[in-house]
């Protein structure tokens, strides 16, 4: 072994360098007058739900009729497309559709200086419908039928152009147009504006064009990023817009980051006390990974929303558990009486394929949801993909680095600095989890049917928030300082639904207003009304509360985002399922894919029952801990499954039922300690919140601790024994 002992302190210069520039940020001067800027974490752009943004009401231009609700929602899909080509994933679009309204929320602070809010809002109001055109002004060709719209550069002059493909259609209408204009001018709208005009040369039959005269790839994108989203039924100006409070209160940021600091510094405390050394390199390697997402996301001003930070938690979470692993089988290899340097060697060999194996099911996961959704769901894609990128790059490659680098010093070479405080799991030794299944099923099943039969109960059941269901959106004039929490709490007892409330300031008057959201698929009547206005205005006496509009809207999670993540669930269970299968063959993929779902399904299940019990609203904290358990529920289960795989190469004889509680004996310290950690860290963050009074924050973090829990128990006592089973059944005990 070459003598590298600097490579420790090299690996950990970079982990301070790296945490020092997300705090504080980076200046480089590149030549005289450029330079390069790296955003420190005051500079990150939240979501509309941690930090505020703006809050905006389109309605038609030029329209005699009220729209239909067929127009609204053409339109409202459209917007949605085009605010995800402008990297605004943490959104709210829904329709008024008795006014005939589009109603908008984005993230935005007066603060940012890169992003203006009036701007974006008039482009999103583009009906952005591209024409081609005679002299006389005959449309001759409509965006309608381009298939797709890309950037390119001209084969000659090398500047940016925007490459049309036509569908069939089209192309038989842009072959004639330019076979009738040869010597001609054919001219290129965006709606009324002309953005380019040409002689035409050839004809053009191949269904093919190209727009050149851009001013650089940013216009080019920009024309492309339209082009591809589609015209809008109408072009729509905003009534009013102003900025609004966090959705999750105004201390939910701190509360969380607080939390995420002092649930960081446990963590590493464990870390060290159980693992010894190697759980010092974990925590550097942590600190490389933290700071490596929370750069991906600040440099290119990616928004950070709640379903985002529930990627960045798995992504962690898969962290600490890569580490764990890696821990555990090192420890294993020394307590076998291997040496120092061939223990490490082999520990990192054996571990290797659970590492890759769950963290591939995950980038498996995250591709298809970037591929597929949209909104919040994209800004989950994006943390998990990264969180896995780093993990490989610190919790693999660093972290051999380190190890290799610290064993080279003799004062630490001592084999119990890097022997875990777990006991060597034996073929004598090993807790009978199988024979234990009936109970074990039978808790599973009791939590099931505690949520089903809540789900009847009145007072209980599933809860849904305005985000899911729809409802009543209340704006009051005020005057003065309101707490909207309060405000919710107080509307909810009296009309017994879900209920949350924001606070918004004109950007043109300065106008306050409480804006109050009721799901519900009606309204309310005179009494209810009534006795609100009173309750507030008793309540918030000097804030002179008079109700200035109302109006019933659809819910914020639109068609397309329901439909898109739907999809996308379907096709990545199914992708799992598939990838388990062929990786997992020798021990029987497909009963490993699917007990696999199930043991996901009865996680998932849980975290319902939770909402249900605790009459939780299901809105998108409800998103995100799904998306977050569906990782953890995957990994874990993949690290049984991959232990089994390799205990069968060595104890074939022994039969499945000897196999299967081996191995789940021998990842149970690693199962555990992995979910206490992140438990630990959810939990901080739900009792930070209870201390602050912040109950949105607590909706998100109650379930995402019993759903880590749940996981943890279903890979342990019903994966394992329920795959046995299905492989008794098939008759197959020793002919795998």
């Amino acid at each position: 072994m070459k003598n590298r002992k600097y490579v420790f302190f090299v690996v950990l210069a970079i982990a301070l360098f790296m945490s020092f520039v997300v705090i504080n940020g980076l200046v480089v001067p590149i030549g005289r007058s450029l330079e390069l800027v790296i955003p420190g974490s005051e500079e990150m752009r939240f979501g509309i739900d941690i930090r505020g943004g703006v809050d905006a009401a389109f309605e038609p231009v030029d329209l005699d009729r009220n729209p239909s609700r067929q127009e609204l929602e053409s339109a409202r899909s459209i917007m949605e497309t085009r605010l995800d080509n402008l990297n605004i994933l943490d959104r709210d679009v829904t329709i008024d559709e008795q006014n005939g309204y589009i109603i908008l929320r984005f993230p935005w602070q007066s603060t940012e200086t890169d992003f203006d809010p009036e701007k974006a809002i008039a482009e999103l109001g583009e009906t952005a419908m591209l024409t081609f055109r005679n002299e006389a002004g005959d449309v001759l060709v409509t965006g309608s039928h381009v298939e797709s719209a890309s950037v390119g550069t001209h084969p000659e002059t090398g500047g940016y152009i925007v490459q049309l493909e036509f569908d069939d259609e089209g192309a038989e209408l842009f072959s004639e147009a330019t076979r009738v204009l040869i010597g001609k001018p054919i001219n290129i709208y965006m709606d009324d504006t002309l953005i380019q005009s040409a002689i035409v040369e050839n004809h053009i039959p191949n269904g093919q064009g190209i727009i050149t005269g851009m001013s650089g790839l940013e216009g080019a994108k920009a024309l492309s990023d339209k082009i591809n989203a589609g015209a809008l039924p109408f072009s729509l100006t905003s009534r009013n817009h102003s900025t609004i409070s966090p959705s999750l209160g105004s201390g939910a940021l701190n509360t969380m980051v607080t939390a995420g600091i002092i649930a960081f510094v446990v963590i590493c405390i464990l870390l060290v006390v159980y693992y010894r050394l190697p759980g010092f390199v974990a925590c550097i390697s942590l600190l490389i990974q933290v700071s490596g997402v929370l750069l991906s996301l600040s440099v290119p001003q990616i928004t950070l929303t709640l379903t985002g930070i529930a990627g960045v938690i798995l992504s962690i979470g898969m962290g600490v558990d890569a580490n764990v692993i890696i821990s555990e089988r090192i420890s294993e290899e020394i307590k076998s009486g291997r040496s120092l340097s061939y223990a490490i060697s082999l520990g990192f060999k054996n571990s290797f394929s659970s590492v890759f194996d769950g963290n591939i099911t995950m980038l498996i996961v995250g591709v298809i949801l970037m591929a597929l959704g949209s909104g919040s769901l994209l800004s989950f894609a994006y943390t998990l993909m990264v969180g896995i990128f780093f993990n490989f790059v610190a919790g693999v490659t660093a972290s051999r680095l380190m190890i290799y680098s610290l064993s080279q010093f003799k004062f630490l070479q001592k084999p119990e600095l890097y022997s875990c405080l777990s006991k060597r799991v034996t073929k004598e030794k090993f807790t009978n989890i199988f024979g234990k299944r009936k109970i074990l099923f039978s808790i599973s099943l009791v939590v099931i049917l505690i949520g089903i039969i809540m789900t009847f109960v009145p007072g209980f059941g599933a809860q849904l928030d305005i985000q899911f269901k729809g409802g009543s959106l209340l704006k009051y004039n005020y005057t003065g300082d309101i707490d909207p929490d309060r405000a919710a709490s107080i509307t909810s007892g009296i009309i017994n639904r879900v209920v949350s409330a924001q606070t918004t300031t004109d950007l043109n008057t300065d106008q306050k207003r409480l804006v109050i959201n009721i799901a519900g698929d009606y309204g309310l009547d005179v009494r209810e009304q009534e006795e609100m206005d009173e309750a507030l205005k008793t309540e918030f006496p000097d804030a002179n509360l008079e109700l200035s509009e109302s109006s019933m809207v659809e819910p914020f999670f639109g068609k397309m985002f329901l439909t898109n993540g739907i999809k996308a669930m379907i096709l990545a269970g199914i992708s799992v399922l598939i990838y388990v299968w062929i990786r997992f063959r020798r021990i029987g993929g497909l009963s490993a894919g699917l007990t696999a779902l199930i043991a996901l399904s009865v996680d998932l299940f849980v975290v319902y029952t939770v909402y249900v019990l605790f009459k939780l609203p299901i809105g998108d904290s409800f998103v995100a801990v799904i998306l977050t358990i569906i990782g953890y529920s995957v990994n874990d289960t993949i690290v049984v499954y991959d232990r089994i795989r390799e205990n069968y190469k060595l104890h074939r004889r022994d039969g499945l039922e000897t196999i299967t509680n081996l191995s789940i004996t021998q990842t149970l310290g690693r199962t555990i300690n992995t979910s206490v950690a992140v438990f630990l860290s959810v939990a901080l963050i739900y009792i930070t919140a209870a201390i602050n009074g912040i109950e949105s924050v607590q909706t998100f973090a109650l379930p995402m601790a019993i759903g880590v829990v749940s996981g943890c128990y279903t890979s342990v006592c019903i994966a394992g024994p329920l795959w046995v089973i299905i492989k008794n059944r098939k008759g197959s005990t020793h002919k795998m």
